[in-house]
């Protein structure tokens, strides 16, 4: 009933759910351990026990990353790598008063720090050679180009990506939309707005309204992509030319910095390190936010870093600062104390708005809990979805509220309890719940075609006898139209206008829009499906069989389906095509009642009396007290079908 989009920050979401957000990210942030360990090793002034234990992290984050097979993270890894192998192999080298390497001594460049005894081991690598940072790295280099490349591993095991996704059950998708897709969608909305972009998180509308034609033809046709490839890609279309302006100096100013820094290492190993840390951490962070779209807590990690570097070349004198003496006067003095009594407010109120937005996600999480329980009641889910609406009201809070009193006003419609008194005023006052709860929806999000969609089917249930309510038809074409207006492509919101015209009467309009739907996505299953059973209905039996077959062509393996065009075969005494249609059906489901009855029927019809006995009598071992069955067993038997007659009758 209820369903709740899955933040990109790190709420245990799924058993790829992590602290730190999805296992992408977590796959992203074991690669930057991995680097900061090479350095913690190859800079860091540290002593022999820390260093082991930062090639102790190195092996097991290199191991963990390349077991979570995130294709994405080794591009951006092996890019740092590479750019830190140059690194160690020219810039700080100059730094080295001796040899980098000895063949008795773990890989220590500092003269100051003592040099370890290595391994009493007979290996053909030294320990000092394990140790050295720029093997480390072509280590992790190695690895992320074996996985990008992804060789098969023999034709039973498949490639080298679905061996270790088999052996550690492991299996990550991360689905976005292409570069390209990514910038004609930006296009599109700039086009509409070119100064401040869509707005702030706004992607999704982007997509849905300009998304090209051909991604109907994929399994993702009706996913609103929150971002693009990539979050700084998607930052175009969201905030603008002014945004991209903003973006572009942010990153000019970062390489810039890079560059002075570079020609100005200080000679401190904890001030080189720390430098170089931070900048090889936000060089992998915001290459990161370019491919694709990190949690959360990698995007802040991104900006901390960046801000950690500024701090560091400050520290290092490579960039000048001034200090302000905000108690030098009377003037600066007061605001000073007025600075600070905003911000100390400023401060108090978001930390308020953060524990209203917790407390109202606690309770619609809550709900959705409930609404998955067996034997919760509606009462209970619609409790903890007020009080989350209370807290910080949301258009997914409102629309789940919307979806819980249409629920009520179904199970009252169905009920036999009560006066019908008592029960109609119960289901209006539930239908005007849904209605209000859905227009707030909208009110909060006018932007979201599901909005609309949820208003639209309210009112289309209210549209046939013999609820006939007046004005519902009509309300229902505008809701189902802003639908439209919002997700033009979606095959999903013609067929709802289906519904309604066939609710309101007009089998030529439902007709004329299910094609409309089928235009937009030929292997619309739903869409086949809602046309045999309007053709059906209207009697069409030749065409409700064509579009059977086009559903089970669709979603094979369905005995339901099977069945239907089995019985629908039948009905048109196609009974050969109705025995292959049912056979396929008791291949799925060999205990499928039903398609057993009609399966011995259809056996007598072509004369097969003696298998129709036989299917009937295992029929009868599950329904034995069916007298119907045990008559046309006894009739069989005498070898008769005049049973058929009858059925016919």
């Amino acid at each position: 009933m209820i369903s709740g989009g899955a933040p990109v920050w790190g709420i245990f979401n799924g058993i790829t759910a992590n602290t730190i957000g999805r296992w992408t990210d977590l796959a992203s942030t074991l690669g930057l351990l991995s680097l900061l360990s090479v350095l913690i090793i190859g800079i860091a002034p540290a002593k022999k026990s820390l260093r082991v234990f930062a090639f102790v992290m190195f092996v097991v984050s290199t191991a963990l990353f390349a077991i979570i097979n995130f294709s994405t993270a080794f591009i951006f890894t092996l890019i740092t790598a590479i750019l830190l192998f140059v690194y160690f192999m020219t810039v700080e080298k100059r730094f080295s008063a001796t040899p980098a390497v000895a063949t008795d001594t773990l890989y220590t460049p500092d003269p100051s720090m003592p040099a370890v005894p290595a391994s009493p081991q007979g290996s053909t690598l030294s320990a000092g050679f394990i140790f050295k940072p720029t093997f480390l790295l072509s280590i992790l280099g190695l690895i992320s180009i074996i996985f990008l490349i992804n060789p098969t591993i023999s034709s039973t095991s498949g490639t080298l990506g679905d061996v270790v996704t088999g052996k550690f059950n492991v299996s990550n998708t991360e689905v976005r939309p292409s570069f390209s897709a990514t910038l004609s969608i930006s296009k599109a909305a700039l086009s509409e707005e070119i100064l401040l972009g869509s707005g702030p998180n706004t992607f999704s509308r982007d997509w849905l309204v300009h998304k090209p034609a051909d991604i109907n033809t994929t399994p993702f046709w009706g996913e609103a992509f929150p971002f693009g490839v990539g979050f700084v890609p998607t930052q175009v279309a969201s905030t603008g030319v002014l945004g991209t302006v903003s973006w572009l100096i942010f990153f000019v100013f970062l390489v810039l910095l890079v560059i002075k820094v570079l020609a100005n290492l200080p000679e401190s190993r904890t001030m080189r390190f720390t430098l170089v840390s931070s900048l090889s951490a936000l060089i992998y962070l915001w290459t990161a936010s370019f491919l694709y779209t990190p949690s959360l807590t990698l995007l802040t990690l991104a900006f901390v870093f960046s801000g950690l570097f500024l701090a560091a070349t400050r520290q290092a004198g490579i960039i000048g600062s001034r200090s302000i003496r905000l108690t030098r006067d009377t003037t600066t003095n007061i605001i000073s104390v007025v600075l600070i009594i905003v911000v100390g407010l400023g401060a108090i109120f978001l930390g308020f708005v953060a524990v209203e937005k917790a407390t109202s996600a606690f309770y619609f999480e809550k709900a959705i809990q409930l609404s998955n329980q067996t034997g919760a009641s509606l009462d209970d889910i619609e409790s903890a979805l007020t009080k989350a609406t209370q807290f910080s009201p949301a258009d997914v809070h409102y629309s789940a509220l919307s979806r819980v009193y249409f629920a009520k006003a179904q199970t009252i419609a169905a009920s036999t309890e009560g006066t019908p008194e008592e029960n109609l005023a119960i289901f209006q006052d539930a239908i005007s719940k849904s209605i209000s709860s859905a227009r707030e929806a909208i009110n909060l999000n006018s932007g979201s075609y599901t909005n609309w969609i949820a208003l639209g089917s309210i009112y289309s249930y209210l549209v046939p006898a013999p609820l006939s309510v007046a004005g519902a038809y009509e309300n229902a074409t505008i809701a189902y139209g802003e639908a439209k207006s919002k997700n033009p492509l979606n095959p999903e919101v013609a067929l709802f206008v289906a519904r309604l015209e066939f609710n309101n009467g007009d089998v030529d309009a439902a007709r004329s829009a299910i094609r409309e739907s089928l235009a937009l996505k030929e292997d619309y299953a739903d869409a086949h499906l809602t046309l045999a059973q309007l053709e059906i209905q209207a009697g069409n039996l030749k065409e409700a069989i064509v579009s059977a077959e086009q559903v089970a062509r669709l979603i094979p393996g369905n005995p339901s389906i099977y069945f239907e065009l089995g019985l629908l075969k039948y009905s048109d005494k196609d009974y050969l095509g109705a025995g292959e249609a049912l056979a396929l059906a008791l291949t799925v489901a060999p205990d499928y009642a039903n398609a057993q009855y009609y399966m011995g029927l259809t056996l007598a019809q072509i004369g097969r009396l003696d298998d129709a006995l036989k299917q009937f009598e295992v029929l009868a071992l599950s329904n034995p007290d069916s007298v119907e069955v045990q008559q046309i067993i006894k009739d069989l038997k005498a070898g008769s079908d005049s049973f058929l007659d009858s059925l016919a009758q």
